[in-house]
């Protein structure tokens, strides 16, 4: 199943960011983030009314936002209701600096002992040879694989991002033994929801999770496991936030030794 509520986040954000101040898309995203934790019990009558538009206009915003109307942008917002929580118990604790400096650690410890040069020099060669090559992760982890695309580009190696199932089969056409598919999955979530598709692809596929569903040995290439069965208490925040930006890293690294 998609989270489509961190999308939703994901999505206002951009679309707050780059819209002109004053406008509608800017004047609508910014009152929803601004009260982003009280979607579910907005209407669209008192949106409309206190951002001074219509309930038309207010409609053909959440479209940009890929929802059909109001009322299924709130669907969805509410069918996931975890995201506040995992982020305050992770963040609202005592001498959360010196915890979180120990938990990376361990972490950069354990990744840089499992993500060995000859597993880098693997994904790299892949990446490099392959006609496509597709990132495939949730939202919440765009920003990090942007600056990933970005620094590939610059290197020559047009990278493409794929957030959702709709995005995905976009590419349906281009799916082939040429392509390579990288999955970011952390929870294994993502990769759950698109191992079918992934499988009869016929692309070659890699997935970086901390789950171990032994199912995704058989849907994928190659499962590279971030973490070890005796390390699975780790927080996934640690791995979204940290983690895949020094997987990344890594493999921009390996893949400069080959200019």
């Amino acid at each position: 199943m998609e989270n489509r509520r961190l999308s939703l986040l994901y999505n206002l954000q951009n679309l707050y960011n780059s819209s002109d101040v004053g406008s509608v898309d800017y004047q609508l995203s910014r009152y929803l983030i601004d009260n982003y934790q009280q979607i579910g019990n907005l209407n669209i009558f008192d949106v409309a009314e206190e951002n001074h538009v219509s309930r038309a206009t207010v409609r053909r915003f959440c479209q940009h936002l890929g929802y059909d109307n109001f009322k299924e942008l709130k669907k969805h917002f509410s069918e996931f209701d975890e995201g506040f929580e995992s982020y305050k118990t992770f963040y609202c604790k005592d001498d959360f600096l010196f915890k979180l400096r120990e938990q990376l650690k361990l972490m950069f410890t354990e990744l840089e002992d499992r993500l060995s040069n000859r597993e880098l020099t693997q994904i790299v060669n892949n990446i490099h040879h392959s006609d496509e090559v597709i990132i495939v992760a949730s939202s919440t982890i765009a920003n990090s694989i942007r600056v990933f695309q970005q620094t590939m580009a610059i290197f020559g190696k047009r990278i493409s991002i794929v957030a959702s199932q709709n995005k995905l089969s976009q590419f349906s056409g281009e799916l082939d033994s040429n392509c390579l598919i990288l999955v970011f999955s952390i929870s294994g979530a993502l990769a759950e929801t698109l191992q079918d598709d992934l499988f009869s692809s016929g692309a070659t596929t890699f997935l970086f999770t901390n789950s171990r569903n032994p199912l995704f040995n058989v849907t994928f290439d190659r499962v590279y496991h971030l973490t070890s069965m005796d390390n699975q208490n780790n927080k996934d925040i640690i791995y979204y936030t940290y983690g895949i930006t020094y997987v990344l890293d890594s493999i921009i690294c390996e893949y400069s030794q080959l200019l």
